[in-house]
């Protein structure tokens, strides 16, 4: 009888410990589709949402990666030369900094994690 309840709370444990690691997945991704107007940023690409990673940022006519220089749960910075991007994660809204530009660009979100 002792065992088995032991049995029972080292599966439990297992199961809580398990349940709260969001780091255990094999592959993940966000994207961000926007409606430009004065910087023509059409679509954030990121394929490995963690600091030191890059960010594939496509334009009307051109298309270059970005470093995520910062990553919480509620906002990620990307941050290139010329390029600033402050990303609102829950509701998709950005700040695009491009050279002598600012522009707030409302994003559609695209998320998926496995």
């Amino acid at each position: 009888m002792k065992s088995s309840k032991d049995l029972f709370i080292c599966l439990l444990g297992c199961l809580i410990t398990l349940t709260g690691c969001d780091d255990l997945s094999r592959f993940s991704y966000e994207n961000y589709n926007c409606q430009p107007r004065l910087t023509s940023l059409y679509e954030i690409r990121v394929s490995q949402p963690k600091p030191g990673a890059f960010a594939n940022i496509l334009y009307a006519k051109d298309q270059l990666k970005a470093e995520i220089t910062s990553l919480t749960k509620t906002e990620i910075i990307i941050e290139s030369e010329s390029l600033r991007l402050v990303v609102d994660r829950k509701t998709g809204f950005t700040q695009v900094f491009k050279d002598n530009i600012y522009e707030g660009v409302s994003c559609v979100i695209d998320k998926f994690k496995m």
